[in-house]
């Protein structure tokens, strides 16, 4: 009677949402037909396996799961013994269904009408969008998927995705749920929007996406908005996804997402074990690409020479990833997004497994655990009264090297891959042949039987093989003893009884017939050759993570030691000037002291003092390390933002690469600090970034603390593009256009500025409805005139020079340094009294036109003048 309540309150729950106002596209399913699986296997979720289990199903639902019970009448029963019923699979991270689309007019429709860049999508649902592609469709069904989770992959804010089921039935019935999640990325895709160019340009868009989203949000009724925008702030209230492509980019979403105060989840690219203390403490789940590198060919000593270690590292770290980030306690699904090809994916997961993943964890990072992310849990990802019957029966265990989907159920739609025979006859049987009993092993590999029998005293080694045949309940056996191979048995007879007991006719060698029977033995369903699992698969021991993961990365990451450094010879670069046969003492990365014979227990006393490592200097010298004010190494993404003439919002910081090898180069050439400048493509550049060379340390770790803030302006050829090839319409073209640009630009920041101290310091009763809008370009420019920010600017002719340094003058600002500076040495008395630094080179000129009147004697030449100069290398190497 339990079954019958159950089945009662789900149908009566459910009856309105599951009629279809469509009509039927091939015969209709029989409305209320009740199926109930028994005898299988059932995997009600990852974790609850029922031996013998029940799976009732009606009307695309689940009725109940669980173990026998009666059955309703008029059901119609399955019997699937030695079977496995498992909830199907859903893929978090798919484009299924996501129609391309001709964007070459995107960009240029009127701001009302449409967000003015056309990398910035946010007004894309994908259920709108939606298209059916039946063939990758059964792809995904063969592989055991019922559900994806689908979104447009092209652009920056790309709008929300839909959860959408992979039947056949009317499209409208095919979304599950619409507007699941909104979907981000550092990637520009189609767009013809000339900006960004960069992935600096991508963080700065987002940026200020994310604050005019909010701006429009708090706009009275009435003032006509951006659709993208009232999109996104609608979504910005939700569930939120971002797409990394390597361990940093994890990173670089949570800096951003932290500004906001948001939190989402990161579609990762499966290096994360890299850096996995700063993944776990981001606390954002992951979807993880159910996608391992293929091994590279190294048979030749020349190629192999060629493939990187980070590379090589990679593969063979790959297969642990999974087991990493659970071992964190981080919460993540797989996706089949970012493999070649669908075909492997099984062989991949059964790798990950082999290499330290729970098994019940990788099934459930594909069922249970994408639907929780999204929360879909309450409908999809397990097999619970009231959810959608989405299954799957397999032959074996999901992970069975052996296994076969042989059909997989989507809200009760049925698609068969394989044929199942009405009854698995694989065990171990007794034969009994009237005057003797042998035993019958057989294997069921349903596209392939196997047979062996052997007398009941003999060992395994004297089996032989038979030939065995079957055709629906029909089965035949053929076999000779090993002591007489011409007397051959032929059986042939019925299959009874869940196919454990069979029947029928034998013929010996001499004509005569006899009746046959074989009974299978309780609990042998696995023969011997099924239960050993030949799913060996390549377990390669990686070796320690590197910090960085590449060449000449550490194992440890170096911590900060109390240093004694004794009898060096000195430079202090100070009124001490050169100290000879002294000491200098390190303590928590600052000196401490410098002097002779310095001796630790007087500068640490007491018993709690640090450990002090003393090293012997004679006969070496210390200085102060190296500074290059002028570097563009271990930038991500591009240097340049070349996407507009001003771009004083993108930020270098965002984009730093802890892991390029040229800051261990800089630290081999004594370099240990550098400013790290955006390129020369624009008048106006972005924020530039002050790090330390920390070798093997993140991103944030490298960016000084408290630095003073920067920016990169630019004079010349570069900024109005001499050297294009292809005709440009962007202003500036001309010398004269950057003058302008600069007092246009400072104009309208210090209008910004004004307009928001009047909105602070006005009362609250006193402001406007709405505040004004937060325009991060000009903002940075408004720094300037405050003197919150330096320019370094991209200099060489000194009448370029001279024109910014009296822009400067009329705006009442100062030009902090000019960098390059070749023509420096003519103007040097003008540039000491505008208090203006000089950053030069000490042996290169003469690359360019502009550049043909440079001279070695430069920097010696402004020191001269007065002017604290500097030598830079804009380049990877000093």
């Amino acid at each position: 009677m339990r079954l019958f309540h159950i089945l009662t309150a789900v149908l009566l729950a459910v009856a309105a949402a599951g009629q279809s106002v469509a009509p039927p596209v091939h015969i209709a399913p029989v409305a209320g037909q009740v199926l109930v699986f028994v005898n299988a296997t059932l995997h009600v979720d990852a974790y609850t396996t029922i031996t013998n289990g029940t799976l009732v199903v009606k009307d695309g639902l689940v009725v109940s799961a669980g173990e026998k019970g009666r059955h309703p009448a008029g059901a119609q029963v399955r019997d699937l013994h030695g079977l496995h019923i498992w909830p199907a699979l859903i893929d978090p991270y798919s484009d299924l269904g996501m129609p391309m689309e001709d964007r070459t007019q995107r960009g240029t429709a009127d701001p009302p009408a449409r967000h003015w860049n056309g990398a910035l999508r946010a007004d894309a649902q994908a259920h709108v969008l939606y298209r059916p592609m039946p063939e990758r469709a059964e792809d995904l069904r063969e592989l055991g998927f019922a559900t994806v989770l689908t979104h447009r992959m092209d652009g920056i804010a790309r709008g929300t995705s839909a959860a959408v089921l992979l039947n056949e039935g009317p499209v409208q019935e095919r979304i599950l749920a619409a507007d699941v999640a909104a979907h981000f990325s550092l990637r520009k895709g189609s767009s013809p929007s000339a900006y960004p160019t960069s992935k600096m340009g991508a963080v700065a868009l987002i940026r200020q996406a994310f604050l005019d989203a909010r701006w429009t949000e708090a706009m009275p009724d009435g003032h006509v908005a951006d659709p993208v925008l009232v999109a996104l702030a609608r979504q910005l209230h939700g569930r939120l996804v971002f797409e990394a492509e390597d361990r940093n980019e994890v990173l670089r979403w949570g800096r951003i997402m932290n500004e906001f105060g948001l939190t989402g989840m990161v579609k990762g690219a499966g290096d994360e074990y890299a850096r996995i203390e700063e993944v776990r403490a981001l606390g954002w789940p992951l979807i993880l690409p159910l996608a391992l590198p293929m091994a590279y060919d190294v048979e030749d000593p020349y190629d192999a020479m060629e493939v990187p270690l980070a590379r090589l590292s990679h593969w063979a770290w790959a297969p642990r990833n999974a087991a990493v980030v659970d071992s964190m306690g981080i919460p993540f699904a797989f996706t089949t997004n970012g493999r070649k090809e669908l075909k492997g994916l099984w062989k991949d997961l059964r790798r990950m497994v082999a290499n330290g993943l729970d098994s019940a964890r990788a099934i459930d990072a594909l069922t249970t655990g994408p639907a929780r992310l999204f929360g879909l849990d309450d409908r999809i990802g397990a097999l619970r009264p009231g959810m959608l019957a989405s299954f799957l029966i397999t032959s074996e265990h999901l992970l069975h090297p052996r296994n076969a989907i042989d059909e997989t159920w989507v809200r009760g739609e049925r698609f068969v891959h394989r044929s199942i025979p009405e009854h698995r006859i694989d065990g171990t049987y007794d034969l009994n042949l009237v005057h003797a009993i042998w035993i019958l092993e057989v294997t069921d590999r349903r596209d392939k039987l196997e047979a062996f029998v052997r007398r009941p005293m003999d060992a395994d080694t004297a089996r032989v093989a038979a030939m065995i045949d079957r055709e629906g309940d029909r089965i035949s056996l053929a076999f000779a003893p090993r002591s007489d191979p011409d007397a051959v048995v032929r059986l042939s007879g019925s299959i009874h009884a869940d196919g454990g007991v069979w029947d029928g006719q034998g013929l010996r060698p001499g004509g005569e017939w006899f009746a046959w029977s074989a009974i299978r033995k309780a609990d042998s369903r696995r023969t011997k050759s099924q239960q050993q699992d030949s799913s060996a698969t390549l377990v390669v021991q990686p070796g320690t993570v590197r910090h960085p993961m590449s060449a000449f990365g550490w194992s440890t990451p170096p911590e900060q030691a109390t240093v004694i450094l004794r009898h060096a010879t000195i430079w202090t670069n100070g009124p001490e000037g050169i100290l000879r046969d002294a000491d200098v003492c390190i303590h928590q990365g600052r000196i401490k002291a410098v002097g002779k014979a310095l001796d630790a227990s007087v500068l640490f006393p007491g018993k709690k003092g640090p450990h002090v490592v003393e090293f012997d200097a004679t006969g070496r010298h210390v200085t102060a390390g190296m500074i290059d004010e002028h570097s563009h190494i271990a930038i991500k993404g591009g240097v340049n933002e070349g996407g507009a003439a001003i771009v004083s919002e993108v930020r270098v910081g965002d984009v730093i690469d802890p892991d390029n090898v040229n800051i261990l180069r800089s630290l081999a050439g004594g370099v240990t600090a550098a400013q790290l400048l955006h390129g020369s493509a624009d008048p106006i550049g972005g924020q530039s970034a002050l790090i330390k060379m920390r070798w093997g340390h993140s991103a944030d770790s490298l960016l000084i603390r408290d630095a003073p803030r920067h920016i990169k302006f630019a004079l010349g050829e570069n900024v109005k593009q001499s050297n294009h090839t292809a005709p440009s319409s962007r202003f500036p073209q001309s010398r004269m256009g950057v003058e302008q640009l600069y007092y246009d630009a400072f104009h309208r920041a210090r209008d910004h500025g004004a307009e928001w101290r009047a909105w602070n310091d006005a009362r609250p009763k006193q402001r406007p409805s709405l505040p004004p809008r937060r325009d991060l370009r000009l903002e940075a420019l408004d720094e300037i005139l405050r003197g919150e920010r330096n320019i370094t600017c991209h200099s060489y002719v000194q009448s370029e020079v001279d024109m910014l340094m009296h822009v400067a003058d009329s705006m009442r600002f100062k030009v902090n340094t000019f960098t390059h500076i070749l023509e420096g040495y003519k103007m040097a008395e003008k540039m000491r009294r505008h208090g203006v630094n000089a950053s030069t080179f000490s042996d290169w000129w003469a690359y360019k036109f502009e550049v043909y009147d440079a001279i070695p004697f430069n920097a010696a030449l402004l020191h001269s003048a007065g002017v604290n100069t500097g030598i830079n290398s804009d380049d990877a190497e000093m």
